[in-house]
């Protein structure tokens, strides 16, 4: 008794399987990430009320970028802090790269969730 078993379907709907676990990843790790620099950026009335509800998403391809849609050049400036005109620095403000790591791991985990 032969068992037929055809591997390109079987690999096919494993494709499947895996870049749906994917797109879920991206879209569950994108919210997390946007929700977290919106509770995190700073509040001063320097860089204002419209950089930290700025925060937003969008897809592109295969990959999903995550940006500040009001202030995208203040963003550097507030993470790594910056030169002023006296000659002094003003703090650093590190919001984004917790961010980014909080992001990887969702990232990762939404993954291997998604494959079990």
């Amino acid at each position: 008794m032969a068992i037929e078993i055809d591997l390109s379907k079987l690999l096919d709907q494993y494709k499947d399987v895996v870049q749906q676990a994917v797109d879920e990843a991206q879209e569950k790790a994108a919210k997390a990430t946007v929700d977290e620099l919106t509770a995190s950026s700073p509040r001063d009335s320097r860089a204002g009320k419209k950089y930290y509800r700025g925060w937003t998403s969008q897809k592109k391809g295969k990959s999903v970028t995550v940006y500040n849609k009001t202030k995208p050049s203040l963003t550097h400036l507030l993470e790594n802090g910056h030169a002023n005109r006296d000659g002094s620095r003003t703090r650093a403000i590190p919001h984004i790269a917790p961010a980014e790591k909080t992001a990887a791991e969702t990232f990762e985990t939404a993954i291997r969730k998604g494959m079990s």
